[in-house]
């Protein structure tokens, strides 16, 4: 069985002139024979030295195996299962030359399966890499078309935001004119409350001249029961003293009693009148009570009802700003699609929308009219209470 050699070169870029005669020469003097690598063209040696590393095995016939170095080195056997390799050195200070390497084929086949790995390796890198650089134009494609529509988007919002300010400023008007009328409302129940507090206290003040009237008249029958007693007390002395003097005794008694029957009339009589004054002054004032708490409540009753009607005229009224804004958008939809170039393709879809624009124009219009006659009549409603409240 032969010697087999390896011939493996470790090749400069493209454009750089390997010495191949160099290389051959040197083969020469350290192996006592010229390999035989069939010489290369200039053309056909750049290429090889561009292309990756190969490998070339020899094989030499047992003759050569113990032949003398030709620079007088002592005759030396060969050793078997060795690889040997030409390697050129890569430091530009050293000459160009060409440097033996020997490999044992265990080696020599670890070598070539690590290149195998690392060739594979790298072309699995370059997969991914144009794949991803395509992934990326894709997804740049769609961020740009994502951009171009979020912008149009942007402008629809501005006109959109603009138009809806328009309105709230039209809307924060009426807000206004109807915060001006509720507080309008709030005075004259403002007003109704201390009318209904300066009532309470003229039924407090009739209560305490009933009081006193009653006190008065109490302190009148305390005096008609004191009368009264020394009545009968004189009764009784004009009896004791009927057997003394009984004709002096009976016409002073006479006289007695009659002055005092005449008093006592009389005081009654007062009595009586000043009750029965009382008596008239207290149904009077009771009256006068029933009829102010026949008012406020009325008054509070006609209130509540004005106070449900302005909030069902308030909540129709909203109702109605509503749905005008519903309106307002639309008509705002037909004119942006109307805006659009007329062509003979959407000619009839243009008075489509024209005759549609129209009638929301003046569904609007009624619409402002009748919010315009509900303010009126609320503004009307609150005027009449007012005038109802003073009077």
């Amino acid at each position: 069985m032969g010697c087999h050699f390896l011939l493996q070169g470790i090749f400069p870029t493209q454009g750089s002139n390997p010495g191949l005669p160099h290389c051959r020469q040197t083969l020469r003097d350290q192996v006592g024979f010229l390999l035989a690598v069939p010489p290369l063209s200039h053309c056909q040696a750049s290429q090889c030295w561009a292309q990756p590393p190969v490998i070339i095995l020899f094989s030499l016939p047992p003759l050569f195996q113990h032949r003398d170095l030709s620079n007088g080195e002592a005759t030396r056997k060969l050793p078997q299962g060795v690889v040997y390799g030409v390697v050129r050195r890569s430091d530009q200070n050293q000459q160009k030359e060409m440097v033996v390497y020997g490999w044992t084929t265990n080696q020599l086949k670890e070598e070539m399966n690590y290149i195998k790995d690392v060739r594979a390796t790298l072309e699995k890198v370059r997969k991914r890499m144009y794949g991803d650089y395509d992934e990326m134009r894709q997804k740049i494609r769609q961020l740009t078309q994502e951009l171009s529509v979020s912008q149009a988007k942007q402008d629809y919002l501005e006109n959109h935001i603009q138009t809806q300010s328009s309105a709230l400023d039209s809307f924060n008007d009426m807000n206004a004119a109807l915060a001006s009328d509720s507080i309008s409302l709030q005075k004259t129940l403002v007003d109704v409350t201390l009318e209904n507090s300066n009532i309470k206290d003229q039924i407090r003040n009739l209560q305490q001249t009933y009081t006193a009237s009653m006190d008065k008249l109490r302190e009148k029958q305390r005096q008609l029961d004191a009368a009264q007693v020394e009545n009968k007390l004189l009764k009784m002395k004009v009896e004791s003293s009927q057997q003394a003097n009984a004709e002096v005794m009976r016409e002073m008694t006479r006289k007695l009693y009659s002055q005092y029957e005449e008093k006592l009339q009389e005081e009654q009589q007062r009595h009586n009148a000043e009750k029965e004054a009382l008596l008239e002054e207290t149904n009077s004032f009771l009256k006068a009570i029933e009829e102010a708490n026949k008012k406020m409540q009325a008054a509070e009753i006609s209130l509540e009802e004005k106070d449900q009607r302005i909030g069902e005229l308030d909540r129709l009224i909203e109702r109605m700003e509503k749905e005008r804004h519903q309106l307002q958008l639309q008509l705002l939809e037909h004119e942006t699609e109307m805006s659009v170039e007329i062509t003979d393709s959407n000619k009839e879809r243009y008075q489509q929308l024209e005759e549609a624009s129209a009638s929301l124009r003046e569904r609007i219009r009624h619409l402002d009219d009748m919010v315009h006659c509900q303010q009126k009549k609320v503004k009307q409603m609150v005027e009449e209470y007012e005038t109802k409240v003073h009077a």
